[in-house]
């Protein structure tokens, strides 16, 4: 699946077109691959998705939307990848100063979402897998003048209802009072 990935097509006319097909064996790559190798599988192909949605320009339209949570979801089927895998991917586009691109921020919360990042990191808190997302989210700038207010108001939804949500039923989270008091001065430098 990995390489299908990486030779798709950036052209939103062209991968709507072709839409069909592509959803169709992104279905049976998932379906087709032996649980042993599921874990290797999954990460090759967040890899190649990632290469993809840092390689593309184009504007970000209905079907790259699709494209990226059905991916995603069906990368989320049966074993999953590592957490540090998880986080690794998740760092490869956090670490890339462009918080204006919304294919970034599409990718980043599908991940989020859909592998329960958050969740996962606070059921053990994982101290040094969630600074290193803090330490990628410092290096970003959120007041950049040429911020779009969309995109602005995209990353506070994302951060305020998902990676750090106040409501207490919420899972995937990162902000349990346990993890932040574990990582208290991580917190308070990434809130700074």
């Amino acid at each position: 699946m990995d390489e299908y990935l990486r030779q798709l097509t950036h052209d939103n006319q062209q991968l709507n077109n072709q839409w069909p097909d592509i959803s169709d064996r992104l279905r049976k790559f998932s379906i087709n691959t032996p649980d042993i190798d599921q874990p290797i599988f999954k990460v090759k192909s967040l890899d190649a998705l990632v290469d993809y949605v840092l390689a593309d320009t184009e504007e970000v339209e209905q079907i790259k939307r699709s494209f990226i949570d059905i991916t995603i979801k069906n990368l989320t089927q049966g074993p999953i990848p590592s957490l540090d895998e998880l986080v690794r991917i998740f760092c490869r586009v956090l670490e890339i100063t462009n918080t204006n691109n919304l294919l970034h921020y599409l990718f980043l919360q599908s991940l989020y979402s859909q592998f329960r990042l958050g969740e996962r990191l606070s059921s053990d808190p994982s101290v040094d897998l969630i600074e290193r997302i803090f330490q990628c989210l410092k290096k970003q700038d959120f007041y950049d003048r040429n911020f779009q207010d969309k995109m602005q108001e995209n990353w506070k939804q994302f951060f305020s209802r998902n990676m750090f949500s106040a409501i207490t039923s919420d899972a995937n989270k990162l902000n349990y009072e346990q993890t932040m008091t574990r990582m208290q001065s991580q917190f308070q430098q990434l809130y700074r």
